[in-house]
């Protein structure tokens, strides 16, 4: 093979890993956001491209990453490329004899243009941001499983675990199923230990040290300070006190899981699901009626958050706030747009086009701005490292969710000190998910760092169902 010439210059992590994917023809690339996964695949890509080896790339990714792709592809691919989104009405990928054909599509089209693209017949194909292959029977996790036999794979994500040790299975399933095998069965009785009613519920883990090796065999894992000298990180828990009526409001739900709205209206909450849900809502501001109308219930959170918004703004600081709801959304964002900030918004509606067009506005536009977005969508792929500041309105059960959303404004362009606000109503639902991120983060840490010290911590304390 000709000697491959980077576009652009690797960092050491990025070469290291680029030779032994040439080696070893599959990769689960275990890095933290901002550390350029896409580049590695990249010039991988291209390189095997360059041997006779990939003609075809299919890279399968959620929907708000698709535009970073395109944009990383045009950055560092050194040969011509043809790259294609797979639109809901194509009948089939294109592609190029005497160019790199490169197929993005998102995993729930993916699984549901499944035929179009076995037709395609792709010699790569990358699951990115692939711990939301979480659940093993979930439809995108056995889809990714049907291209286990393709001749080169790849993984990538910075949270290989964001619930439990099941998270390593349909990961590996796709990626190399000769090191967990084929059923979640066998792995459970392997690595996990299952207790509870009809014993599904997750009491502890066994064989650490097994579980950790094989996926290291398999991975590259690299945390952010192994690779550069990041600015500090500035942590703050905002109090936000709700007024009396709102408490009542909020206490009626939480013991009698009813409400009684405007207009005649209701707001039930017909099992704990719900009841936890109604009552992040209510510490947001809004809740959902039975009727699906949205009621406004508070200001409190609100208002805080605007308050920190205009001191920010003040300081001509580009500003990026994460919320879970869409009236919250909406909210904020209507509120940057009075002050007469740019205001960008990114929800689950959010056209794709549009994302990205937002994006990099946000990104090159001088001068105080706004970056607000529900926290599914805005978390993942992009970078927001123009700002510094973020604040965390609301948040999710997810750990993954929250990791990846204030991991936006890192990596290597970041040069000021980061800081993260964080509303929370005391003694309310906020700070018993803010409890349970703090958990999930160390059952992360603990698959890389220490297993057993993470496993004696989890023996007494966890009770129910991580």
């Amino acid at each position: 093979m000709t000697v491959y010439k980077f576009k652009t210059k690797p960092y050491k992590h990025q070469l290291i890993a680029f030779k032994r994917a040439l080696k070893q023809g599959y990769l689960a690339v275990l890095w933290e956001p901002r550390l350029g996964k896409t580049k590695l695949i990249i010039d991988w890509a291209c390189a095997e491209h360059m041997r006779g080896n990939v003609n075809r790339v299919l890279i399968i990714c959620p929907l708000s990453v698709v535009g970073v792709w395109e944009d990383e592809w045009e950055t560092h691919a050194p040969i011509p490329y043809r790259i294609h989104f797979l639109e809901k009405n194509d009948e089939l990928v294109p592609w190029s004899e005497n160019k790199l054909s490169v197929c993005l599509v998102n995993y729930d089209r993916a699984c549901r243009r499944k035929e179009i693209l076995k037709r395609w017949h792709p010699d790569m194909v990358v699951a990115d941001e692939s711990h939301k292959l979480k659940r093993p029977g979930a439809r995108r996790s056995l889809y990714m499983r049907s291209w286990k036999k393709a001749k080169y794979r790849a993984i990538l994500t910075g949270t290989v675990i964001t619930k439990s040790y099941l998270d390593v299975f349909p990961q590996w399933a796709f990626l190399n199923n000769h090191q967990f095998g084929n059923k979640v069965d066998d792995f459970r009785d392997r690595y996990l230990i299952m207790g509870g009613f009809m014993k599904k519920q997750i009491k502890g883990y066994r064989n650490f040290d097994e579980l950790k090796a094989k996926i290291k065999v398999d991975a590259t894992v690299r945390k952010e300070q192994d690779v550069f000298d990041m600015p500090p990180t500035l942590d703050q828990r905002v109090p936000v006190l709700l007024d009396d009526k709102t408490m009542v409001t909020y206490r009626k739900m939480e013991y009698e899981l009813f409400l009684e709205l405007k207009g005649g209206e209701v707001s039930d909450a017909k099992n704990i699901a719900v009841k936890l849900l109604r009552l992040q809502q209510i510490t947001g501001g809004w809740i959902k009626s039975d009727e699906g109308n949205i009621h406004q219930v508070s200001a409190d959170k609100l208002h805080s958050c605007w308050e920190r918004l205009e001191n920010l703004w003040n300081g001509d600081e580009r500003v990026v706030v994460f919320c879970r709801f869409l009236p919250e959304l909406r909210a904020i964002s209507h509120f940057g747009i009075r002050s007469g900030v740019s205001t960008y918004t990114l929800s689950g509606a959010t056209r794709r086009e549009d994302r990205d067009v937002r994006r990099r506005r946000f990104e090159t536009k001088a001068g105080p701005s706004l970056f607000v977005s529900q926290i599914q969508t805005g978390g993942l792929g992009i970078s927001l490292a123009a700002a510094a500041e973020v604040v965390f309105y609301s948040v999710t059960y997810s750990y993954d969710d929250y990791y990846q959303a204030a991991s936006r404004i890192r990596g290597p362009k970041q040069t000021r000190t980061m800081r993260y606000q964080h509303l929370v109503v005391p003694n309310s639902i906020d700070t018993d998910m803010y409890s349970n991120l703090k958990m999930k983060q160390g059952l992360l840490d603990s698959i890389m760092k220490n297993p057993k010290a993470y496993a004696r911590k989890l023996e007494a304390r966890l009770e129910q169902r991580i």
